[in-house]
């Protein structure tokens, strides 16, 4: 009991200093690795060597990760500097100016698209902003992104969850294989309860009918995510169940909303917008103020039916495709690289490693045409020639990327220097398990059976204290495993549930909450953000917990 109390200690420090203290996670990660880093050496008795070979570990995955994340980010700053991003959202929201609809187009498929591209906190930044220059409050707007973004989170920055967040525990690729299957089966089975939760917020307090009659709709919009999703996960593995996903519900709801299949009206995207709510508007920005806070259409009806501004011109067919193209060429160069036989061995066939470092066996390896880093890199050369982008606004999309990347990068080097500690913990002095192992046994201990119901409720903890399911699943994922070791569960099954809790667990986020939020001018708010996000959460954990739990 107490080496278990002892083990725990690192990630109730973080959790304490994060969420009853409100500190930063920049200053809680070094204070956790720094309490690690005393355990190790006094309770498990660590050798330097050991120390130092985590650290080496630490360095090939931190960058890694970290050139993924700045490529993503570089991207994304890129196509928003050059006008293209503006295009894209333009060219969406002329679809409809029904709310409905338009949450389902922009905080369901077009979060889940830019999930799996970038990740990382970019997808509910992007659209809680559209959302409200259209007329939703900011509280709303910011809960419905994140919300929608949940279902693509497992499989976010080409499947940098499972390709990065899994790695290091020697796994076959059938158990991780199985492991992504068995958690986008999950997700793609709550996606119905995902968009109807999403239409039930953007309906709240309206004219009654308004959710009830768009529940097919929402149905559709489900089925159109995740049913490619699915697919994708099953024949392609973690890397592009997002991207296809979101692309295929992008297109599915343009051209059912066009011809108005499935929704209240018949003349396509004539659908009238209400996006005035009582109960949210204190909460919207001070210069949208007239128009937003008229829910009457009668007496306003231009900013209330019409969110749709006539100044925009409708872009044409071609600025659209130039626009889509860094992602299109990310993801067939994804999709090759994965399914094109012989291709695949060979890009993973050079890898960059320390390999020994004083007779101890190094586990991480970069491989550079691999990792999704390389096909960003792709999609990035593509857009500074499709887009003709000049000196200055390559040098302001780098600052805006080193900007976001700053104090990132030193919760996201503590935390895998963290985890890398906590893995090596195994090679010790004292003749003790690895603290996973004793944390794993503990929990299978003291709540037996019962454990699978709390799975995913780890996972999503992960995500809430760290922002990351990457770094959720690099925390507790070797935990998930020596649970289902010490209670002769499938190991497949727990860490399914492990990636399934670290997806909706990004929902409620505090640092994914104050992205968003500061995108928005919201400010101070949330905790009402987190009341609308947890409900999904909830749920979602719950089920898939009962689920696993009685098979």
């Amino acid at each position: 009991m107490v080496l278990f109390l002892i083990s725990l200690l690192p990630f109730a420090v973080l959790f304490v200093l994060l969420i009853a203290l409100r500190r930063p996670a920049y200053e809680a990660a070094p204070i956790s690795y720094a309490i690690t880093v005393v355990l190790a050496f006094w309770v498990w008795e660590v050798s330097g060597s050991v120390l130092a070979a985590s650290l080496l570990d630490t360095l090939v995955v931190f960058t890694e990760v970290l050139l993924i994340v700045a490529v993503a980010l570089m991207v994304l700053n890129v196509m928003i500097e050059t006008g293209a991003l503006d295009t894209i959202q333009t060219s969406m929201a002329r679809v409809t100016s029904d709310d409905r609809v338009l949450a389902m187009l922009l905080a369901w498929g077009l979060v889940g698209f830019i999930e799996g591209i970038a990740g990382f906190g970019t997808p509910a930044v992007l659209a809680a902003p559209v959302l409200v220059h259209f007329g939703f409050s900011p509280l709303k707007a910011v809960a419905v992104s994140l919300i929608g973004n949940s279902t693509a989170v497992p499989f976010g920055a080409a499947g940098t969850p499972v390709v990065i967040g899994l790695r290091g525990l020697g796994l076959s690729d059938d158990v991780v294989a199985s492991a992504v299957f068995q958690a986008a089966a999950v997700h793609a089975g709550m996606a119905i309860f995902v968009t109807c939760f999403i239409t039930y917020l953007v309906t709240r307090g309206k004219e009654e009918g308004r959710f009830r009659e768009f529940i097919p709709f929402a149905v559709f919009s489900a089925l159109s995510f995740s049913i490619p999703y699915l697919a994708a996960a099953y024949l392609v593995g973690p890397e592009l169940p997002a991207i296809i996903g979101g692309a295929s519900a992008i297109l599915a709801i343009t051209l059912a909303a066009n011809h108005g299949l499935m929704l209240p009206w018949k003349d396509g995207a004539g659908g009238k917008a209400d996006v005035g709510d009582e109960a949210d508007r204190d909460e919207k920005p001070v210069e949208d103020a007239e128009p937003a806070q008229d829910p009457k259409p009668a007496q306003d009806p231009k900013p209330a039916q019409d969110p749709k501004p006539a100044r925009d011109p409708k872009p044409a067919l071609s600025d659209i495709l130039r626009s889509f193209a860094p992602f299109m060429v990310m993801a067939l160069a994804l999709i090759a690289s994965r399914m094109i036989p012989g291709l695949r061995e060979g890009t993973q066939g050079l890898t960059l490693s320390f390999g020994t470092f004083r007779d101890l066996e190094l586990d991480q390896e970069f491989s550079p045409l691999y990792t999704p880093y390389f096909h960003l890199t792709l999609a990035l050369i593509t857009a500074l020639f499709v887009f003709r982008v000049t000196r200055k606004s390559l040098l302001e999309a780098a600052a805006a990327t080193y900007r976001r990347l700053r104090l990132a990068s030193v919760v996201l080097v503590f935390i895998i220097a963290l985890t890398q500690l906590v893995l090596w913990s195994e090679v010790n002095q004292a003749g003790l398990p690895s603290i996973p192992e004793v944390l794993g046994e503990g929990f299978a201990d003291y709540l037996g059976g019962a454990f699978v119901i709390f799975s995913p409720f780890l996972g999503a903890l992960g995500s809430f204290m760290t922002g990351s399911a990457t770094v959720s699943n690099l925390l507790f994922s070797g935990l998930q495993v020596d649970s289902a070791e010490a209670l002769g569960s499938p190991v497949a099954r727990f860490l399914a549930l492990q990636l399934i809790g670290a997806g909706v667990g990004n929902m409620i986020s505090l640092s994914n909450i104050a992205m968003a939020a500061g995108a928005v001018g919201l400010e101070a708010r949330e905790g009402k953000v987190m009341r609308l996000t947890g409900v999904p959460v909830a749920v979602v954990c719950i089920v898939a917990g009962l689920l696993f739990f009685t098979l």
